[in-house]
């Protein structure tokens, strides 16, 4: 039997453990000799000296993170609009958009984020990124990555100064890669 696995054994019912004793060391070496000797080394003086002077400043002030995911797949077209949902996986009331009707033509990419009735439209235009690929699962997707400027927002979006989106779109095999459906999109709203 392998030591750096547990062993666990059904006897009369009971479960039986035995603890690695490599696993025991490495945490104790971990815990108490190898952390403090590599903080130290570091000039960090302690782990509570660490955390009293952070070693990076805030990014931004706020942010609110929403996934968006479709439940089913859409006809192919060159926009679509998917729910977006909260971290804990309930539905926010909102909907994000790509249309890439105009990417071929102008190379612009137009997407909004609207909660209720307060809308954003981004300015993605100088800086995001797109590429098609076909994945592990033989499914043709377009990855979609960009930040932009938010100007204007009310509601739910008053603070917003900046939309930071991360979007994978399944896509139809066709020359103008037809958007089908949103896998786990990603909508992270900042204040800075």
């Amino acid at each position: 039997m392998d030591e750096s696995t547990q062993d666990r054994r059904f006897t009369d019912g009971l479960i039986v453990a035995a603890q690695s004793s490599r696993r025991r060391l490495f945490l104790k070496l971990l815990g108490g000799g190898v952390l403090g000797a590599t903080t130290a080394a570091a000039g960090i003086g302690g782990i509570d000296r660490a955390e009293a002077n952070p070693q990076f400043s805030p990014i931004w002030k706020s942010a609110k993170i929403l996934v968006g995911n479709s439940p089913a797949d859409q006809s192919p077209r060159q926009s679509i609009t998917c729910p977006l949902f909260f971290e804990s996986g309930e539905f926010s009331n909102a909907f994000h958009t790509l249309d890439l009707s105009k990417l071929p033509t102008t190379g612009k990419v137009k997407g909004t984020v609207t909660h209720y009735n307060n809308t954003i439209e981004p300015e993605f235009n100088s800086s995001i990124a797109v590429a098609v690929t076909r994945a592990n699962d033989g499914v043709q997707y377009l990855i979609v990555s960009g930040e932009g400027k938010v100007t204007g927002g009310t509601g739910y979006f008053r603070n917003v100064d900046k939309a930071i989106v991360r979007g994978k779109y399944k896509v139809a095999t066709s020359p103008n890669h037809q958007l089908i459906a949103c896998v786990d999109c990603v909508v992270i709203l900042v204040d800075t």
